[in-house]
């Protein structure tokens, strides 16, 4: 399936999957939203859900769940406890059943808004508080519509993806996803995201990432390029990039989002 062509595309393709797809995997999830979060006035997912389901279609959509919530902090920590969360070092909570891992926060507790980077008044400035701008989008799940920038999919549609925000608790974590989306995906980092390669993409911290990439991927691919200068080269080369990402694609049943479980 080829890329959403416009808003009203990519809300049905969502629709079509959260509240419509009847395989046992969807139904388990519906079931726990419909039951656990859709009581909340305002709850959406942001990012990789919206964002796979808009770039690849429902079978592009590969990755966990990740929802904000609009509600009093003591709320939402009632509800981990309820579900006998875990606590996560970003200030929200995991919950893993045996087909789903959902991360769930308070709106204010998004660590952007936390630490000063950014200001929420309403749960759809949580767009502007991702690192990577693919993922500032938002699906409300109760009044079921979208939330995103208005080129938002013109930018998926150009292969350029870019820093939104550029601090970050997760340096090697975005580092490690910024170079597997890139090279998996055949993507052009825009300046912000080049810079932020350059700068971080050093030699200890490639060592970190390969070890993290072992860890989280059932696909390593970090360990491949043996040095920081090699995946460097190869993230900075379309020609190199696409014939990487030609090889993995045969292996992948999604690039760059087949995992043992997220990073955090």
């Amino acid at each position: 399936m080829s890329i959403a062509a416009n808003e009203d595309i990519l809300k049905r393709r969502v629709d079509d999957y959260l509240w419509r797809d009847k395989s046992a995997p969807v139904s388990a999830l519906r079931a726990i939203l419909k039951e656990h979060f859709l009581p909340f006035d305002r709850v959406a997912i942001i990012g990789g859900m919206v964002r796979d389901l808009a770039r690849a279609g429902k079978r592009g959509f590969k990755s966990d769940v990740d929802l904000v919530v609009d509600a009093p902090v003591e709320d939402v920590k009632k509800l981990a406890i309820d579900l006998n969360a875990t606590p996560n070092r970003f200030g929200g909570y995991c919950y893993k059943t045996s087909r789903w891992k959902i991360d769930f926060w308070a709106l204010r507790t998004t660590w952007a808004y936390t630490e000063g980077h950014a200001s929420l008044d309403k749960i759809e400035d949580v767009t502007h508080c991702t690192f990577f701008d693919w993922d500032s989008v938002i699906y409300d799940l109760k009044r079921r519509h979208i939330v995103c920038c208005d080129d938002y999919l013109e930018r998926i549609k150009g292969k350029t993806i870019e820093v939104c925000l550029r601090p970050t608790p997760s340096v090697n974590g975005n580092l490690l996803r910024a170079v597997r989306r890139i090279i998996l995906w055949d993507l052009e980092p825009g300046p912000l995201l080049h810079a932020f390669i350059d700068e971080n993409l050093t030699d200890h911290n490639f060592q970190e990432i390969a070890k993290l990439d072992r860890t989280v991927y059932t696909w390593p691919l970090i360990a491949k390029f043996e040095c920081a200068e090699r995946l460097r080269r190869h993230v900075c080369t379309p020609e190199r990039r696409a014939e990487l990402g030609t090889e993995y694609a045969r292996q992948l049943s999604l690039p760059g989002f087949s995992r043992k479980h997220v990073v955090a």
